[in-house]
């Protein structure tokens, strides 16, 4: 029986981990598709030539890196404040003071990062141009949230 027991738990396990594996390779097939739609609509929308957009994908790309850099370790920070707040020490206070110091200093990183990849697109695009790029930013990111919270809504009997 205990033979029996161990045999349906390992593949519980090996099921589940299967599972999740295909979840993340959907998701990251899902983003870089994504990503592909908002190259496609960037260059349309801000009327980008073949050396324009070469110049800006790449400078954008590195900024993009050095973001997803911080966000991972905003998140990271921010996974330490929830453990501290399951915590049952009654000493925690300065903890959670650093913890809370590190991730607004993270963010305000982040901010600084978007900031300046946005000044350093003065010598590849016109204002008027970087201006539709910060717009169309903005659009982009509040359709596709919008698209995801329609999916994610159910309709009420």
């Amino acid at each position: 029986m205990k033979f029996i027991n161990i045999i349906f738990t390992l593949i519980l396990l090996f099921t589940t981990i299967s599972y999740s594996q295909q979840d993340r390779e959907r998701m990251l097939h899902q983003k870089n598709k994504l990503d592909q739609l908002e190259k496609v609509k960037l260059i349309e929308a801000l009327d980008l030539d073949e050396a324009t957009s070469v110049r800006f994908f790449a400078r954008r790309n590195d900024s993009q890196k050095e973001i997803d850099a911080l966000e991972k370790k905003s998140d990271e920070t921010l996974g330490q404040i929830q453990s501290n707040l399951d915590s049952n020490d009654k000493n925690i206070e300065a903890t959670q003071k650093q913890l809370i110091s590190d991730f607004l200093s993270i963010r305000e990183k982040v901010e600084t990062k978007r900031k300046l990849f946005i000044i350093s697109l003065a010598d590849i695009l016109p204002t008027e141009k970087i201006a539709k790029y910060i717009v169309f930013e903005k659009k982009f990111r509040d359709e596709i949230r919008k698209v995801l919270l329609g999916k994610n809504r159910r309709p009420r009997d």
